[in-house]
């Protein structure tokens, strides 16, 4: 996996936008199949699971067959992940967790809440 810096910034409407360094990991097309691979069997392994239970298995099922599809196929279309890194809001200056998760389809910028001040953030992360 292809490890590349990236300077992660968070800004909002007034103050000066807070940067902080990143690592953004690069997914393979093999890391995306494989991870895509492993979300599907979960969901499978999870859907045999509600198979015994009266009532539940009728929706339980099909809802979490057709959603690993969908998060398996999402999966596949996943750039990379921002290793997870703790940056100050520009507004109340509390930290806001970042990073982690399943990855990101783009580092296009993206909009978010403050853990702290609830209020709108832009992340956005540019390449070193």
């Amino acid at each position: 996996m292809p490890e590349r810096p990236v300077t992660v910034v968070l800004a909002t409407h007034g103050p000066e936008p807070v940067r902080a360094e990143g690592v953004f990991d690069e997914f393979t097309v093999g890391q995306r199949v494989k991870r895509s691979v492993v979300i599907l069997g979960v969901a499978i392994l999870l859907a045999a699971t509600l198979i015994p239970i009266p009532i539940v298995h009728l929706l339980g099922i099909p809802l979490l067959l057709v959603g690993g599809v969908i998060l398996s196929i999402r999966q596949l279309a996943m750039v990379g992940r921002l290793q997870p890194l703790r940056i100050a809001c520009p507004k109340c200056g509390e930290l806001n967790r970042v990073g982690g998760g399943l990855g990101y389809s783009s580092i296009t910028p993206r909009e978010r809440m403050c853990d702290s001040c609830r209020r709108g953030l832009t992340l956005s992360m540019e390449w070193q």
